[in-house]
């Protein structure tokens, strides 16, 4: 299983590992979705979600800076973009729903 998940593949234009893939779809998936989320408990105006997403906000921030670029067409525009909607629609869906319990 590791030495599937290290093997190099050709994804479009990248080359690249399955577990590389997944490493940074999670990353983005969870920068938008803490992003997101920020706005939501902001207008709801509660204090501690909006604290705590901040912290989670530019942790995620952290590994996109001092990450290295994304180089292929694949990373550009379908790893980042992709995952980091699916986190902020999930992020914006989740606050409302959190924030109805808060």
């Amino acid at each position: 299983m590791k030495k599937t998940l290290k093997r190099k593949i050709k994804v479009m234009d990248a080359k690249t590992t399955p577990l590389e893939i997944m490493q940074e779809t999670v990353i983005n998936f969870f920068y938008g979705f803490a992003g997101n989320s920020i706005v939501v408990f902001m207008s709801k105006e509660v204090d501690v979600a909006v604290f705590i997403n901040f912290i989670l906000y530019y942790t995620f921030l952290s590994f996109i800076v001092n990450r290295n670029r994304y180089e292929t067409y694949f990373g550009k525009f379908v790893v980042l973009p992709g995952a980091a909607a699916l986190g902020a629609f999930t992020g914006y869906k989740m606050a409302l729903w959190l924030s109805s319990i808060l």
